[in-house]
This record gives C-alpha cells, sequence and structure tokens, in this order.
C-alpha cells in the first residue's frame, strides 16, 4: 500500500482505516469525494472478501496487490470498480484523475466492468524511481531493487510483472537515507531473487553491483540485509564470488535459497531450472563461508506422491547434516500462477516426522500454511457458488 499511495500523497489525502464501511459513510455524508484503497494477497483476499464485497456495493473500489494480478475477474464480479493489474505507481494516479474529471478512458494497468464486460487499459510499465515509504501512512517497507523474474516457477507469478527492471542505485541510496533519517536503520530489500540485482541478463549474478548497492547503505547510516527475507536467492547464485563481495557490508549471516523438492518429477513440473546438486554446493560454499544456509523446501505440492516424499526427506536430513536449516513450506494455491487449479497433495505424515525429528533445525508455518492452503480452496469453492447466483456486478463498476 506504501507503494501504490506513494505516488499521490503529496497531492490528495491518504487516510488510514481500519473500518473502511462507516469511514467511507461518513465522507460521503459530508460530500467529499473518494475512493477505498485495498492492496491484497490471496491471504487477505480470503479474510476480508465479503468486506470487499459490502464496501464495493456502496462506494468506488481500487484493488492492486498480487493477488488482483492473479484473479482480476473475481474481483470485478464482488463489484470492484478499478482491478490494478500491472504497475500501480502508473495506474492509482490515472484512476483518481478518471474519479476527479469524470473520465471515460480505462486507466492503464487497470481492469474494469463496462457495459456488463471486462475492459483492459493499456499496459504500461514504470521505472523503479518513485518512494518506497509513505509519511501519510507512516509506513517504511523493505526498498523493491528488482521488479518481475527471469524465471518461470509454477508456483510463483512474481515473473508476470512485466520486463524485468532494477532500481537505479542513486535512487535507493536516496531512499535509504530517508529510512535512516527516520530512525528505520534496518534496511532490507524486496527482490525475487536478491543475487541478482544488477545483473545483465537476470540470472548472472553481477558482484560488484551487490557490493557496490551495500556499501553505499553502509555509507548512509544504515544497516544492510540481502539474501534473506523478503530478498531471498537462488542456489545458482550462492558461490564464492558473491559471499566474497557482500560479506563486508551485510548484516545478515543467514542465506536463504530454494530447493523446494528433491524430486526430479516435482522440480520439472515447478519449472525450478536449477537440480539438487547445486543446492547442495550452494550449501556447502554458504557453510564454508561462515553463513547459515536457510533451505525452502515446499511440501504438498500438486502431484505430489510417497516417492517425491521419500526423496525430498532424505535430501532435507542430508542438507541439515552438511550445516543447514530447513524451512518447510505446505504449498499455497495462487491466483495467477501456473499451478492454479490443481488440488494440493495431502500433507504427509513423512513431513510430520520429520519435522518433529528435527525441530531446532526446521523453521516455518507449516501448520498454519496446511490450514491457509485448506481455506483457499474453501474460500473459492464458497465463491464459486455465490458468482453463480450472482448475474449482474455492482452499479458502482461502471
Amino acid at each position: 500500500m506504501a507503494y501504490a499511495v506513494a505516488p499521490v500523497e503529496d497531492k490528495y489525502r491518504i487516510v488510514p482505516t481500519r473500518n473502511p464501511l462507516a469511514d467511507a459513510a461518513a465522507l460521503a455524508e459530508k460530500g467529499k469525494q473518494f475512493l477505498v484503497l485495498y492492496s491484497l494477497s490471496t491471504p487477505t483476499f480470503v479474510e476480508h472478501w465479503r468486506e470487499i464485497l459490502e464496501v464495493a456495493s456502496r462506494y468506488p473500489v481500487v484493488v492492486g496487490g498480487p493477488h488482483a494480478v492473479g484473479d482480476p475477474l473475481t474481483l470485478l464480479k464482488l463489484g470492484v470498480k478499478y482491478v490494478v493489474v500491472g504497475d500501480g505507481e502508473v495506474a492509482l494516479p490515472a484512476i483518481i484523475e478518471r474519479e476527479v474529471n469524470a473520465g471515460r478512458d480505462i486507466p492503464p494497468n487497470t481492469v474494469m466492468f463496462i457495459d456488463g464486460r471486462p475492459r483492459a487499459g493499456r499496459r504500461l510499465y514504470a521505472e523503479l524511481i518513485y518512494k518506497t515509504y509513505s509519511k501519510s501512512l507512516g509506513i517504511y517497507p523493505p526498498i523493491e531493487i528488482m521488479r518481475s523474474c527471469a524465471y518461470r516457477c509454477a508456483f510463483c507469478q512474481t515473473w508476470a510483472q512485466g520486463p524485468l527492471r532494477f532500481r537505479p542505485l542513486e535512487n535507493v541510496v536516496e531512499l535509504a537515507k530517508a529510512y535512516v533519517s527516520t530512525g528505520h536503520r534496518e534496511i532490507r530489500f524486496i527482490a525475487p531473487v536478491g543475487f541478482l540485482y544488477g545483473s545483465s541478463d537476470g540470472r548472472t549474478p553481477n558482484p560488484d553491483a551487490l557490493a557496490s548497492l551495500l556499501k553505499s547503505i553502509r555509507e548512509t547510516g544504515g544497516v544492510p540485509y540481502l539474501g534473506t527475507f523478503p530478498s531471498e536467492t537462488r542456489p545458482e547464485t550462492v558461490t564464492r564470488d558473491i559471499l566474497k563481495a557482500i560479506k563486508p557490508y551485510v548484516a545478515n549471516r543467514r542465506i536463504s535459497f530454494g530447493l523446494q523438492t528433491a524430486s526430479e518429477k516435482l522440480l520439472k513440473l515447478t519449472k525450478r531450472g536449477h537440480d539438487i546438486a547445486t543446492v547442495e554446493e550452494a550449501v556447502k560454499t554458504a557453510v564454508s563461508m561462515g553463513f547459515k544456509p536457510v533451505v525452502d523446501v515446499i511440501g504438498g505440492l500438486p502431484g505430489e506422491d510417497e516417492d517425491d516424499v521419500v526423496e525430498t526427506v532424505r535430501e532435507m536430513e542430508k542438507l541439515i547434516a552438511m550445516g543447514a536449516n530447513i524451512r518447510m513450506h505446505y504449498y499455497i494455491p495462487l491466483p495467477g500462477t501456473p499451478l492454479w487449479g490443481r488440488r494440493p497433495a495431502p500433507p504427509h505424515p513423512l513431513y510430520e516426522q520429520f519435522i518433529k525429528r528435527h525441530r531446532r533445525k526446521v523453521e516455518g508455518y507449516w501448520r498454519e500454511q496446511i490450514e491457509l492452503s485448506k481455506r483457499i480452496v474453501e474460500t473459492y469453492r464458497e465463491l464459486d457458488a455465490y458468482l453463480r447466483v450472482r448475474t449482474t456486478p455492482s452499479s458502482t463498476a461502471s
């Protein structure tokens, strides 16, 4: 949300709310012109879709975020007026101008219902030069240094964000100065693959670019974290050259990267683009350079059978023996990803036994994600039933 409102908060009033229906009603009573904004992941959509339905039935609603990109049509059917499916820095100013001037054109990077049918505005891509924080909301989130991804993992939609772009170093530095000046010295980054910042092809790490980034943050008084949440990396990028380049500057000594599965069948299904040996080499390299490797693994991938589980548990045992921690995930079905529509495999007891055996070496939210995965599936069943009987979109979405 901070990213969305940053380009407009100097011109328009941004009002944080925990009760959008009541606050919107109060503004309407005063004759104010306004939009209700949501930024949604799929978990927050599952939690708030009924609220959105109610608010959108009365007031103009704008929804962005990864869930909007993955499933704009459902949001339109719930009455949302503007669904942002591309860079919000371009979309939101145009949406506001359309509202203020009673325009008719569809804003860029936006989908709307026009005459009962979905229509999309043109796609425009933003340079990563806008603020990443919001004074109005008091939010200073991690600084996005990389948008989109050259890889095509089937459980992810990050690669659908248009051409790969990097935030210019001078812009990152200016943002870091603003963060530090307000007491936010811990500087974290958002990047699909943290160690690929400044890469010439989106796949080959650039040690000089990484060192320059981190050194510059240190010079602002900031304390940089890279290669850990939310700028985890890929195993191919965990090399001696890269770790040597970043080690003098990063505050973290934990490096996170994904195995996801040790099943060759599922590695191909998910289009991971690496083999198991690459992950083992990354673990070995990280340990030898004084870092703690944290390896992500996803259980319950669609099509996973007992042989796949056995292979994955065996490999996790090996990685722990080599010095890694394991971060266990259960597969979360996300709209807009190639695997959407395929059911998660049931949680296998071998995973639970592994977690109990190595509780000091296993991280993550395995049980919570099992419940979340179920809620997403159940919510979409509920939505399908609801939308079958709802035949017309809200009158606000015109």
